[in-house]
């Protein structure tokens, strides 16, 4: 086992650990709080990387990061704009780990083609990484967060929704057009670009999108989004229907004769769940209904009160991660939603949403894939042009344009919920 793994598996048994002792001495019944555990969240998540499987196995995303190729001709500010939207875009309603993992293949590919050196690779992949993490949010089902929030009971699907996708839409554009200003395309040979993008078509010229399956499988996601929208969850819940519409999937595959080996990384389930349970437990101490107090008699406004909370959360969600920021800070939402906000707890949802968003953008390790993104650019090999020695992309790499990306987020999400509220 790698040594990463080890520290990954030991860092979710410490949680755990930790958790239990909680219990213990502050008397909190564990087995009420397992009664109250959310399995659905995690049922969900499981569902949906599956269901990401059967959609990349398809080919429809290499294809798309092929179209897209193409389409920039070789030109770095356009590459940054196309290769920044379908980022988004995959992420809203697909595992944007997996996203990630399939498109970058063909970046990989197009940046060695073209010539690239590190200024411009960190500013790609910065941008890349908050469009992940901005997709993600725009949608509840994009991320961990944005489940946890739909299931929490604050918002409703439908109300998640037509908040949230318009808002971090404007979001990822404002990211995307002030990092292209910053891209200097240096004016190569038409020549130049056009080799780069032949070589990249040459490669992939094999590739074959399995048009038939796709659109089954777009068919089945369509009233599996229907019935998030508009089926209430007294009748049948959201993980139900998770559930429900996977195993359809999945039989239509075995029709259309896919072969399709359905793996899953339980690594990121398992430090969810020991977040959940760690919540679980804190939520029992009654410590964040007293803060949520002492916050509410302290800060008579109730918009300032809801930044005052927006700014801890993306700072909690930048220094622990948007896992532990979701679950931790959830209980103190809830009762605001139950309190002042009562009937503007949809938008309070979308308000705690971008917090943990902007604060997934901060650090590499606050992002659901930063390590894992940083790990597949230092292995790629990719030269800088200007003195032909390997590039690497690391914490302190992303440092200034994580600090940039969470300062934009933030701000704009605090401008519209002061409007909107």
């Amino acid at each position: 086992m790698k040594k990463n793994n080890i520290g990954s598996f030991l860092f979710i048994t410490l949680i755990y650990v930790c958790s239990a002792l909680i219990a213990l001495f502050t008397n909190v019944s564990i087995k009420d709080v397992m009664n109250n555990y959310q399995y659905n969240v995690l049922i969900i998540l499981i569902v949906m990387e599956l269901f990401t499987n059967l959609i990349s196995s398809t080919g429809i995303m290499e294809m798309l990061s092929i179209k897209l190729a193409i389409l920039s001709k070789g030109n770095k500010k356009l590459i940054l704009v196309l290769f920044g939207l379908l980022m988004f875009f995959i992420s809203a309603f697909l595992n944007n780990i997996t996203a990630v993992m399939m498109i970058l293949p063909i970046i990989f590919v197009l940046l060695k083609t073209i010539g690239i050196n590190k200024k411009y690779l960190n500013l790609f992949f910065a941008t890349i990484l908050a469009l992940s993490n901005t997709g993600g949010a725009s949608s509840p089902i994009g991320d961990f967060p944005a489940i946890v929030i739909m299931n929490s009971g604050i918002t409703s699907f439908l109300g998640y929704l037509i908040r949230a996708f318009p808002l971090f839409l404007l979001t990822s554009l404002l990211l995307i057009i002030w990092w292209s200003f910053k891209v200097k395309d240096e004016r190569k040979e038409e020549s130049q670009k056009k080799l780069s993008i032949d070589l990249l078509k040459s490669r992939y010229k094999n590739l074959i999108v399995r048009k038939d399956v796709l659109i089954g499988l777009l068919v089945i996601f369509l009233f599996m989004f229907l019935g998030w929208s508009f089926v209430p969850q007294e009748t049948m819940p959201s993980e139900i229907i998770a559930v429900l519409g996977y195993v359809i999937a999945m039989l239509y595959c075995k029709i259309k004769n896919v072969n399709i080996v359905q793996e899953i990384d339980f690594k990121p389930v398992l430090t969810i769940s020991s977040f959940l349970f760690l919540a679980g437990i804190i939520s029992n101490t009654g410590i964040l209904n007293e803060i949520a107090l002492y916050l509410q008699n302290n800060i008579t406004n109730p918009k300032y009160l809801l930044i005052v909370i927006m700014i801890i959360t993306s700072i909690v969600s930048g220094l622990f991660g948007a896992g532990p920021a979701a679950s931790a800070m959830m209980p103190v939402i809830i009762n605001l939603c139950s309190t002042k906000f009562i009937t503007q707890s949809d938008w309070v949802a979308i308000a705690y949403a971008a917090s943990i968003c902007a604060g997934s953008s901060l650090f590499m390790w606050s992002a659901t894939a930063g390590f894992i993104l940083s790990k597949e650019i230092n292995s790629a090999n990719i030269l800088d042009e200007e003195n032909s020695k390997k590039i690497n992309w690391n914490i302190i790499d992303y440092l200034k344009y994580g600090i940039q990306n969470y300062i934009i987020q933030i701000v704009v999400a605090i401008i519209i919920i002061w409007f909107v509220l």
